[in-house]
């Protein structure tokens, strides 16, 4: 009688690349392929918009990028501007807990 040889599985059953991994892998890089090509089409359709508005005469093309970056810094400076005040606020009831004891002391 031959001895009967056994089969080695190189890749064990409990892996499931070629089941799950892969697709999901290929997902994600067909997302991240459309998502570039989102941002493609949009950069060009902004410039169309913007090369249009200066021939009707609107805005330079420039003009409206640096207006964008105007908004966004003082959207930056108005959260600053909120948390300075937060600061004073807690400073000045620091001072005022600082002038209520020793009031206190000074009166006992």
């Amino acid at each position: 009688m031959m001895p009967v040889m056994q089969t080695i599985e190189i890749i064990p059953s409990w892996v499931w690349v070629q089941n799950a991994l892969l697709p999901v892998l290929g997902m994600g890089m067909g997302a991240f392929a459309l998502f570039g090509l989102y941002r493609t089409v949009n950069r060009h359709l902004d410039r169309r918009h913007e090369a249009r508005l200066a021939e009707a005469g609107g805005a330079p093309p420039g003009e409206i990028e640096e207006l964008r970056l105007r908004v966004e810094v003082l959207e930056e400076q108005a959260l600053r501007v909120q948390e300075l005040e937060e600061r004073v606020d807690f400073a000045e009831r620091i001072l005022a807990r600082h002038d209520e004891r020793r009031a206190i002391a000074d009166g006992s």
